[in-house]
């Protein structure tokens, strides 16, 4: 049975393989369905037997790495993967460098994912789950800067795990509460 370091090092393995390939099989891996018939999934897959054995479970990942994957020519593509930047953290900044920005007197950060979407994210489970973590991914893809990373193996991981609360919520509220209190004291700096 594969752990967790499998399906990591899986999903890195899809992330490096999706950076170079061509414009037109990108695109159809980001509008793949379900079952899987793109034929730039199957040929992952020939070297990635856990796509092969269970691809309803790894079709909406390699959809989500796909979204992620930055558009253009793969030449001008950075890399996707960014070991110190957890998803649960790019789903609070919305992997912008620069979030939350300047701030007015009493105002306070907003999320790129608001905390109501990601509870709604936190408390799906099975099919709806699924659902909900491509609609984030895909705001995520919508806001992010293309030469922000993400750390891909929490991506695979949120879509395996029975729970993965602990893996988003942390990173998530980390992140927000650091803006927050760095918020609060440059008002208390201006006063």
């Amino acid at each position: 049975m594969p752990d967790d370091r499998d399906h990591g090092a899986t999903a890195l393995s899809i992330a490096a393989a999706l950076r170079p390939l061509d414009p037109g099989a990108l695109a159809a891996l980001r509008r793949m369905t379900g079952d899987g018939s793109v034929p730039a999934y199957w040929r992952l897959a020939a070297s990635r037997p856990m796509l092969s054995d269970a691809p309803e479970k790894w079709v909406p990942i390699v959809r989500a790495i796909g979204i992620l994957t930055p558009k253009g020519a793969p030449e001008d593509r950075s890399d996707l993967h960014d070991a110190a930047r957890p998803l649960g953290k790019v789903l609070c900044d919305g992997g912008d460098p620069d979030w939350p920005g300047k701030l007015g007197p009493g105002q306070k950060p907003k999320p790129k994912l608001s905390e109501r979407r990601l509870a709604q994210l936190l408390a799906a489970r099975g099919a709806q789950r699924t659902i909900l973590l491509t609609r984030a991914i895909r705001a995520l893809a919508a806001s992010r800067s293309g030469k922000m990373g993400v750390h891909v193996p929490d991506i695979a991981w949120a879509f395996l795990r029975a729970d993965p609360s602990d893996m988003l919520a942390r990173p998530y509220y980390q992140c927000l509460d650091r803006a927050e209190r760095a918020a609060h004291t440059e008002t208390r700096a201006d006063a």
